[in-house]
């Protein structure tokens, strides 16, 4: 995608210059985004420009955006450091930060018809390797506070391995090509060929815990419904802040239901005092669109999501500080 790509150049130029720049025109941002002379103008004018990207995987359902924000920079990423361009997908029931050095999801409660059915069959509830479902399986035996407890020590355990080891130390779900970390080395390297800040990419490529130091790194929780179940995610926030701009990732690393991972990165600068060029890619994970007819599925689902994301974003930019 010759617009994204150029986007992201220019995202990068400005998160790898040392030299102290003044805002650029949002006329001088069009001209080098590489965009076409039509999205050009629709981004000029305050659309929403969004573009399907090329799947990194035969799970992958993948979509850009391009647009601007009458907002300053600072406005624009409070919305966005709220994780408000994830909760678009689902509504959240709960939520709680994850301390690395003492992880704990104590907090975490289920809805009574969800931990009835995890009493019942836990592997058919929420996505769990095998081991991990024969585990909360055997404490369900003992009644339901039990299953939960077990269920509550599966997903510390899969956020301290995070911490430690990054995306490699994800264990798989049950079934096959079910791996969560495969899907998101894939969405990584699409990443990595559109950011060519080497901070940036190092912050992406290492266990949070062995941060370079460039960026911030935050681990929580959440419980959300998106289609017909409320499920418990692990998510990952890197932020990595310069003067001239902000790029964030949310990385979805466990998901119980719906989907398998999920990974979002947004970038923001300044176009002027008062107003912001924002990008955004989403890679969502889900073994609901490969196999037979897979490419008509992934098709569906793009247009289901950017229906929802643009309609989200066009919210946004109603409601945003300073517009």
């Amino acid at each position: 995608m010759k617009w994204l790509s150029g986007l992201f150049a220019l995202f990068s130029l400005f998160l790898t210059s040392n030299a102290v720049s003044e805002p650029i025109s949002a006329a001088e941002v069009a001209e080098r985004l590489g965009l076409s002379a039509a999205a050009v103008e629709r981004v000029r004018n305050g659309e929403v420009v969004a573009e399907e990207l090329e799947a990194s995987s035969d799970k992958d359902l993948s979509l850009a955006i391009a647009m601007r924000l009458d907002a300053p920079i600072g406005a624009v990423f409070e919305f966005i450091d709220a994780d408000r361009l994830a909760e678009f997908q689902s509504a959240t029931i709960s939520s709680g930060a994850i301390d690395p050095a003492n992880p704990s999801l104590a907090e975490m409660t289920l809805p009574a018809d969800v931990l009835e059915k995890l009493v019942r069959d836990p592997g058919d509830t929420f996505f769990m390797s095998t081991d991990e479902a024969e585990r909360v399986a055997a404490a369900a035996e003992h009644g339901a506070a039990q299953a939960l407890d077990a269920y509550r020590a599966v997903l510390v355990a899969r956020a301290t391995a995070y911490w430690e080891k990054g995306v490699v130390g994800i264990v798989p779900y049950a079934g096959r090509g079910r791996s969560p970390k495969v899907d998101l080395l894939h969405a990584n390297d699409a990443a990595k060929t559109l950011v060519k800040s080497l901070a940036f990419r190092a912050e992406l490529e290492a266990a949070p815990s062995r941060s370079p130091g460039n960026a911030s790194h935050k681990l929580s929780w959440a419980v959300e419904k998106g289609r017909d179940r409320a499920a418990p995610v692990l998510i990952h926030r890197i932020l990595y802040r310069e003067e001239d701009g902000v790029i964030l990732l949310a990385r979805r690393f466990y998901s119980g239901y719906d989907y398998d991972a999920l990974q979002i990165l947004v970038g923001i600068l300044p176009t002027s005092s008062d107003s912001s060029a924002v990008f955004y890619t989403n890679h969502t994970y889900t073994a609901q669109v490969t196999g037979f007819g897979g490419g008509a599925k992934r098709s569906i689902g793009r247009k289901l999501l950017q229906k929802a994301l643009v309609a989200e974003l066009q919210r946004a930019q109603k409601v945003i500080p300073g517009r």
